[in-house]
């Protein structure tokens, strides 16, 4: 009997998988249709074990639909945009992407990205992943930025769309904002601080307890607990931020912890 030659035999359904179009969506299927918003992987490098555990998660649901009767959309796609793709290109070129001609910086971000989509589509082929590659989409396609940008002018016509005013987390070394899944964060120890700020309407001061003092001067309001009895007459009132003379609310809010500090909180955008 011969040894099972896994690699071999493998290789040899997958190709012949491809050939029959096994995974491919048909577009003239009268059968019910099932679209998976696949997430695009970003191209900065092969998948790793994490990728294969959420891909293969996603597949499952696929496969069970392909197998009852649905017309599968699954496509094999990769984002080509973002962090992970700049920051691998200035590592490896050593440079930076403010100091880089823009054209010239994306150009080498699509190379980069370029010399890994194949290697990641060979990957999902072998982990045995039903997507379908005649549907394979790139995030930097003009066709998908156009689907992109009508999909936000659609939203926007509809009123799902506003423009407002709200604190972002700011990367000094990339220049950009980030998502809040980006950041990381650490307990460290500090100072608290015990500032005075005035209160409209009253004689007396208040006492705000920061460890951050050097956020007064974007203190946007401040805050207690509804339950704190010393401190719930405040709300409604105006908070004078000491130096600056600027005059916020005071609001109530559960979050507050009376225990700490003085249990009045001023509240700051960065």
């Amino acid at each position: 009997m011969e040894d099972y030659e896994a690699k071999a035999i493998e290789k040899k359904w997958q190709d012949t998988w491809d050939q029959w179009k096994l995974y491919n969506f048909d577009k003239d299927s009268t059968a019910p249709v099932f679209s998976v918003d696949n997430p695009p992987r970003y191209a900065s490098g092969p998948l790793h074990v994490g990728h294969a555990t959420h891909y293969t998660h996603i597949d499952f649901a696929a496969r069970f639909k392909w197998q009852t009767g649905h017309n599968v959309l699954f496509p094999l796609c990769v984002d080509v945009n973002g962090m992970p793709i700049e920051v691998n290109v200035e590592k490896k070129y050593n440079i930076r992407m403010r100091d880089t001609p823009r054209q010239e910086f994306i150009g080498l971000c699509k190379a980069f990205a370029d010399a890994n989509i194949d290697k990641i589509s060979i990957q999902f082929k072998m982990l045995g992943c039903c997507m379908d590659s005649s549907q394979f989409y790139r995030t930097d396609g003009e066709y998908y930025r156009r689907l992109t940008q009508l999909t936000f002018i659609r939203l926007y016509e509809r009123g799902l769309i506003y423009k407002g005013l709200a604190p972002v987390n700011w990367c000094p070394r990339c220049g950009t904002a980030l998502a809040d899944a980006e950041v990381e964060y650490q307990d460290r120890e500090s100072t608290l601080n015990y500032i005075r700020f005035g209160v409209s309407d009253q004689d007396e001061d208040a006492l705000v307890a920061t460890t951050r003092p050097e956020l007064i001067c974007t203190c946007q309001m401040a805050a207690v607990s509804p339950k704190d009895e010393k401190m719930a007459h405040l709300v409604g009132k105006k908070l004078i931020t000491p130096i600056y003379g600027k005059e916020v609310e005071i609001i109530a809010d559960d979050k507050v912890d009376p225990e700490f500090g003085t249990g009045l909180v001023m509240i700051c955008s960065i």
